[in-house]
This record gives structure tokens, C-alpha cells and sequence, in this order.
């Protein structure tokens, strides 16, 4: 793998099959999809050393093993299609798995003419990963045409509903915004949903604390299992001194109820940054991880200084927000290589793939600095949370990393402390972890689904079992009395007076705290409520952010990248 800087780089929107890695040099603006045993990637923008003219969109073959440095791609043409190579768009399965459709985004600013899109894309699958491309018109009664089009937002699925947040408008981002003068933009403050169900279209406000002018960066997450029909997880998204915010404010929008909601994190919270990628995992004890990597702090380009490129080199780091608690942890590894405008998809169960991303410490630069991984690929391990080679097609199953369990084993659910009732709510599960889970079992449900028995059963059986121990010790009480009575007649006679009192008995029981009862939830001694996950809830696929917030561009004769004011 080189790091070596390149004298003369080219940038193409329409590039040709994956370079050789001796030529790659940077890929960004993309959009990408782990679907079935393959990954898609699709639009965006390419450095390389050689030239190249058509539009193809790379595969890759997930169903076997292979390691970075000896990965093959494939690739299928879409210049026949007539459907637009775009930067910053969205990927994102259709209900059934065997299609995807493309959203959102804007045409490259290498074009001084910008071929505006017009609708939504699909992609129909026809098996090994082949298919092809068509425009998907979604119908005149289903609400589309009074949706506006974003660019650069942030997007996710939930519950076969598609979902973009916030993003803006340019002259790039849709056939009736090409009338937009120059570099001007409008943000959008909305959040856009497609129910594929339905076909139906809708777009609802979003709360003001989320808009950010220049497009949405930090992430939005699904978190299925809660709520009545899942959850969308925003944070890291507006300004805060014009400066991206910290991660310690989780936006929480219900998407059933259509409501908003806010909940502290606590934890090694993340500093503020723009254009990370992040991929979302059932844990294996009744918890959903959502993993976060990487990310820039130089939204206005040019050279950076000795403090600004040392927080840069901080954000090459992996994070992971654990739900129930709201709790942050980084993964321990030394940082070194910063990247933005990537993106990332959990494959083969416990791997992160990340594809492509810039530099942020070259950003504006007439140079920049090769990938150092081969064909900007990188791979992680979730449950050791370390960095490896090759991608294992038959990886073990994901395991909540340790130390995340370890928090559990050591807080607890209980010790969480809600910023909102409602939030609260749902996260409330029934049932307990799975056998051999270190996390504890709690609930805060308002009537007890526990499946112990009844607390009458228990009363019952602890006063049945009391009386037929004292009946079986006085029948062997007086029945040996009896035989020393019949042995040593006189000496019983004497020190044993009989009495018609009977014996006395204690019965030294452990004490039980009684959990389950009248329906009334059950609490803690320090009086927070108790709180039981339930695994078996969570049998959706993960859910990743599809896409990335992109930097404008323009064209110069060397590489250039060169992004419009913000």
C-alpha cells in the first residue's frame, strides 16, 4: 500500500472500470449498498493517474473470501440506461430484495452544464450481482411531485420506509433548481419519507435545531426493535458557533407518531464532525450498537494548522453508540489516517466495509496523497474492534464487543437516566437477554411480561414446602424420642419429662426480594426503574446510512476537488 503523494492526478465523474491500485489514487461523493452477497457502488468522483471516459458502476463479490490487496471488481454500464452518474445520492433496498432504487443527490460540478436528475432510479437485480437500470416513475397520486428533491442530506430506512433528512437545494440537485444563480443554495427543513408499501410519498418539518444551511453532516441511524414500528437516531447535525456539534445530543424522531424527541449520551462522547459514515448492529444480548467512523473538522478547505490537523489525524477513530444506554465507547487503536465522504456497510456478519474517502489534511491542495489502503478499501473487525486484511466470507456471528458488556454488567440498564418519558418508553422491552448474556436483566414496563412465575405461586410453594418440613421433623422427632424411650426407660423418665407442648422449629430461609407482583413495575433500591431487553425482537437486518454529504466541486486543470464557498 503507497502513501506517496501524486504530481498529477485527474478527476473523473465518469470513470472507467476500477483502476489498477498502482493508478487509484482517491474515490469520494459516492453512493454504495451491501445487498445480498454483493456491494454496490455507484456515481461519485475518482482520482486516478490514467485516463478513462465511460460509466460503469463497480460490484463487488461478498459470497467469497478475499483480501484487500487481490479484490476483483466487476462492473455494469449504465450510459445505455440513460440514468445519471451523481454525487451524494442515496442507495436503498426495495421490499422484496430483489431491486434497488437511487434518490437524492446532485451532478457533478466537473460539468460546467449540469444534467439535472429528474426522478427516482432502479436498479433490477437478475442474479451474480448483474441487472440493470431503469427510471422508476412513482406514480401521479402518490405525493411525489410536491417533493422537493434534496442534495446532501442524510438518509436511512425504517420499516420498508425510506427516510431523508434535511439537505438543500442548487442549481445541480434537480431539473426545476437550474435556475439557481452560481453557487447558491437553500436548505431544506424537512424529512422526506417514501412508504414502498404504499408508494406514498410525504414531508414533514423537522425540528430548527437540525438545519444546517450548507446540507446535513454527523449521522442518522434506524434502530429497529423500538419503538412501535423502529426508530430514527440523528446527532452530530446543525451548527453549534458555525462549528459541527458534539455527539452528546441524540435526536430521536417515532416515525409512526411522526413525533421528535431528545436523549442525552454519555460516555467518550465524539467530537463534532462532517461527513462520517456509520453502520448499525443487533448486538447479541438485547442490544443495537451503531458503529461511527471517521469524519473531517475543515468544512471551508484550504491549509489547515499544527492544532487543526492534529484533530483531524483524532477523528480516524471508531465509535459506537450502545442503545439501550446511550452510552459512547472507542474502539482502542492508534489513529492515523483521517478520511471524509466515504461509506460504509456491515458484511459477512461482523465486518465494516469502508469504500473510498478524502483526505481532510490535503483538502484544497493541487496535490493529494494516495489511499493507502489498495482500491480505497478498508475492512474492521465489529466484535474485536480491530483493523484487518481481508474480508471473511465465514466470519462468526456479531458479539457485542467487550467492553460494551462490560458496562452493562457494571451499570446496568437502571443507571440510565432518561431525558424524555417518552424515549423511555420505548425503549422498554419485555422478556430477559439470551442464556449466556453478561447483560443484566431489568424492565420498566408498567405490567411485569416477565416469565417467572406469579408472585402467588411463589408465596404458595414457599408455605407448602415450610409446613412439610415441620410435619416430616416432628414425626422424626417424636419417633426418635419413642426408641430412647424404649432403650433407657428410666433415664427419659427423668431428664426427659414429656410435655404437651410441642417442639419449636425455625427454618432458616434466604431472603427473597419479590420482583414481579401487581402489575406494578419493578424498581431498584436506589429507586430507578428496572428494564428487560429482549432479544428476540430484534430480527431486522441491519440498517446503515446509505451515501454521504458531499463538498461542491469544480474543475481545475490538475486535481482540484475545488468546493464553491460554504
Amino acid at each position: 500500500m503507497s502513501s506517496d503523494k501524486s504530481d498529477y492526478v485527474d478527476i473523473y465523474h465518469e470513470f472507467p472500470d476500477q483502476p489498477a491500485p498502482q493508478d487509484f489514487v482517491r474515490r469520494s461523493n459516492h453512493a454504495s449498498l451491501a445487498m445480498g452477497d454483493y456491494v454496490y457502488i455507484d456515481g461519485g468522483e475518482i482520482a486516478m493517474l490514467v485516463d478513462g471516459e465511460t460509466t460503469n458502476m463497480p460490484i463487488i463479490d461478498m459470497s467469497k473470501s478475499w483480501s484487500i490487496d487481490d479484490v476483483k471488481f466487476k462492473s455494469i454500464n449504465k450510459t445505455s440506461s440513460g440514468v445519471l452518474n451523481l454525487n451524494d445520492g442515496f442507495l436503498f433496498p426495495a421490499p422484496d430484495n430483489q431491486s434497488f432504487f437511487q434518490f437524492g443527490g446532485e451532478s457533478t460540478w466537473l460539468l460546467y452544464t449540469p444534467r439535472n436528475p429528474t426522478s427516482v432510479s432502479q436498479f433490477t437485480i437478475t442474479g451474480g450481482g448483474n441487472g440493470s437500470w431503469s427510471d422508476f416513475q412513482p406514480g401521479s397520486t402518490s405525493g411525489f411531485e410536491h417533493i422537493t428533491r434534496p442534495s446532501r442530506a442524510l438518509a436511512a430506512t425504517v420499516d420498508k420506509t425510506f427516510f431523508i433528512l434535511g439537505g438543500l437545494l442548487n442549481s445541480h440537485s434537480a431539473e426545476d433548481t437550474a435556475n439557481i444563480q452560481g453557487l447558491e443554495s437553500h436548505p431544506l427543513k424537512g424529512i422526506v419519507a417514501w412508504n414502498m408499501t404504499t408508494g406514498r410519498w410525504t414531508n414533514d418539518s423537522m425540528p430548527s435545531h437540525l438545519v444546517r444551511p450548507n446540507g446535513l453532516n454527523g449521522m442518522l441511524n434506524s434502530a429497529p426493535g423500538f419503538g412501535l414500528a423502529g426508530l430514527l437516531l440523528a446527532a452530530g447535525t446543525g451548527t453549534v458557533n458555525d462549528e459541527a456539534p458534539i455527539f452528546d445530543n441524540i435526536t430521536v424522531y417515532e416515525p409512526v407518531g411522526k413525533t421528535w424527541h431528545y436523549q442525552s449520551a454519555t460516555g467518550d462522547i465524539p467530537a463534532g464532525r462532517n461527513r462520517p459514515c456509520t453502520v448499525g448492529v443487533q448486538g447479541d444480548n438485547g442490544t443495537y450498537e451503531i458503529f461511527m467512523y471517521a469524519g473531517e473538522q475543515n468544512q471551508g478547505g484550504g491549509k489547515l494548522l499544527y492544532n487543526q490537523v492534529q484533530e483531524n489525524v483524532q477523528l480516524d477513530a471508531v465509535y459506537i453508540l450502545s442503545l439501550p444506554a446511550f452510552a459512547w465507547f472507542r474502539a482502542d487503536y492508534y489513529a492515523a489516517h483521517p478520511r471524509y465522504m466515504h461509506t460504509c456497510h456491515v458484511v459477512g456478519n461482523r465486518q465494516m466495509l469502508t469504500i473510498g474517502g478524502l483526505n481532510p489534511l490535503d483538502a484544497g491542495k493541487d496535490t493529494m496523497e494516495k489511499d493507502h489502503q489498495t482500491n480505497g478499501l478498508g475492512l474492521f473487525d465489529l466484535t474485536n474492534l480491530t483493523w484487518i486484511d481481508g474480508y471473511d466470507a465465514d466470519a462468526a456471528p456479531y458479539q457485542t464487543p467487550q467492553i460494551i458488556k462490560d458496562w452493562y454488567r457494571e451499570n446496568g440498564t437502571a443507571s440510565v437516566q432518561w431525558n424524555d418519558d417518552a424515549v423511555r418508553d420505548f425503549f422498554r422491552q419485555s422478556g430477559s437477554p439470551k442464556p449466556g448474556s453478561t447483560l443484566p436483566a431489568t424492565n420498566t414496563s408498567g405490567v411485569n411480561k416477565s416469565t417467572s412465575p406469579p408472585i402467588g405461586a411463589i408465596a404458595g410453594g414457599v408455605v407448602g414446602g415450610l409446613a412439610a418440613i415441620c410435619i416430616l421433623a416432628t414425626l422424626l422427632f417424636w419417633s426418635l424420642r419413642r426408641r430412647r424411650r424404649n432403650q433407657h426407660p428410666g433415664l427419659h423418665a427423668q431428664e426427659l419429662p414429656d410435655s404437651s407442648e410441642p417442639p419449636k422449629f425455625e427454618l432458616l430461609v434466604p431472603e427473597r426480594r419479590h420482583e414481579a407482583g401487581d402489575g406494578r413495575p419493578a424498581w431498584e433500591m436506589d429507586g430507578s426503574q428496572k428494564m428487560e431487553l429482549d432479544a428476540g425482537r430484534y430480527d431486522k437486518k441491519p440498517v446503515e446510512l446509505m451515501g454521504q454529504e458531499a463538498v461542491a466541486e469544480m474543475p481545475e486543470k490538475k486535481w482540484g476537488w475545488s468546493r464553491p464557498p460554504t
